[in-house]
């Protein structure tokens, strides 16, 4: 059997399973080992993230103004689903080099790790649409046993940031802006882990997987592949992987509804019984929840939900261990934007053309002579405060002295100066 009829057979098989549950699927799989690929992000025309692929590779069925969709998984060259009648989509893995690094040593006690983010983020509600397209670069400093009191932090710390935002209604509203006043992304909170030990398959083998399953799906998904270690969990399934996220951990029990909750790690170079930090390579995480913290319903003209989806890719640029004074310094007086740059790595995959198209209206956008020419609400220009909103949460009078600053007051929809980007 030639590997051509071989990979046939396999996706018919493939096909035959599916069929009678789903009627009409297309399917997310692995070139190398034809197997499907769980949770992959889909993305639509717009450069929207409308949904994530089942357990079973499975791409949500949705209506055909939306295709093609680009399917994402990180570590995978992405692809398109050019409509809803193809049966598959192949993606391959591609190849990544980690920077070289200055081992540990007596000296350089601290990991600092740079890196690339890029992320798509969407707040809606029954009514109105925000588009986050979002690049990043960031910051780890993470200690090692020998580094004393020195804590460093394992959050991203943002050191230099674009924005690009949509904003779209039922009434045709189409703009754009570089700024929004309600920061509704997850992406700051995502952070890294020091080490964590290896399941017992993965040590002795160069080729192994290990999956621990939670109350209805995998929980998490270790892989090797030589020297090449993957992780994926799912934070929803068990309490305990919670712990890959410590800084969102108290929103658990708050009024935030977390629906999906995913976590990609890529580590090279392992040659032990754990990944390091130092190990990482890439890292990529999707989000979907009902609400974002209390601020979020204050700058929306609607009662309703307000639902928020994030998916996020991190790239590391840089690593280099330093010494724990160096590190302090860094700390203190890290560099600036402009120094620091954003420049996204050579394997990052090209915008979509509605994402490239959405950063190019907002970069052209001259948001000065804008101002000059739109005449001020008279109602607003100049007013103080009412006196009655000096009770409110400080929040809601920050929003209103941005807004009369700006001399600029939303009509309608989504509170905030998106009226700008027209």
């Amino acid at each position: 059997m030639s590997a051509r009829s071989g990979l046939a057979a396999l996706l018919s098989g493939v096909f035959l399973l599916l069929s009678p549950v789903t009627g009409r699927a297309t399917v997310v799989l692995d070139s190398a080992t034809v197997q499907p690929l769980p949770r992959a992000s889909v993305f639509d025309r717009k450069g929207k993230l409308v949904g994530f692929c089942s357990d079973s590779g499975i791409v949500p069925l949705l209506d055909e103004t939306s295709y093609p969709l680009v399917v994402r998984v990180m570590g995978y060259a992405t692809d398109e689903v050019a409509n809803p009648r193809q049966k598959s989509v192949i993606l391959s893995k591609i190849d990544f080099d980690l920077p070289e690094v200055v081992v540990e040593s007596k000296k350089r006690q601290v990991l600092h790790i740079t890196a690339y983010l890029r992320e798509y983020s969407t707040l809606s509600t029954y009514s109105d649409t925000v588009l986050l397209f979002r690049e990043k670069t960031v910051d780890f400093m993470v200690p090692t046993k020998k580094a004393g009191n020195f804590k460093g932090w394992l959050d991203p710390r943002v050191l230099a940031s674009r924005s690009y935002y949509h904003f779209s209604g039922p009434e045709g509203l189409d703009s754009v802006s570089n700024h929004f006043g309600q920061h509704f992304s997850w992406s700051d909170w995502i952070g890294i882990f020091p080490s964590r030990e290896l399941p017992h398959r993965l040590r002795n083998e160069t080729l192994a997987t290990d999956t621990v399953y939670g109350r209805y799906s995998p929980s998490v998904i270790w892989s090797r592949d030589d020297m090449n270690v993957g992780l994926e969990v799912d934070i929803m399934a068990d309490k305990e992987n919670r712990s890959f996220m410590p800084g969102l951990f108290d929103l658990f029990g708050r009024k935030v509804e977390f629906t999906q909750f995913n976590i990609r790690y890529f580590f090279s170079g392992v040659d032990g019984d754990k990944v390091y930090a130092d190990n990482l390579a890439r890292m990529s995480f999707n989000i979907e929840s009902n609400g974002r913290g209390r601020k979020v319903r204050h700058l929306l003209a609607s009662d309703g939900p307000a639902y928020v989806d994030t998916y996020a890719e991190l790239y590391v640029t840089d690593l280099e261990y330093i010494s724990v004074a160096d590190a302090c310094r860094l700390e203190k007086r890290p560099p600036s934007a402009e120094e620091i740059g954003i420049n996204a790595p050579p394997d990052a995959p090209e915008l979509q053309p509605a994402i490239a198209d959405l950063v190019c209206r907002v970069e052209n956008f001259d948001y000065i002579g804008h101002r000059l020419v739109e005449k001020a609400d008279p109602r607003y220009a100049g007013k103080t405060i009412p006196e009655h909103f000096q009770k409110r949460p400080n929040f809601v009078v920050r929003a209103l002295r941005s807004i009369i600053k700006d001399n600029v007051w939303p009509s309608s929809g989504m509170q905030g100066k998106f009226v700008l980007g027209r």
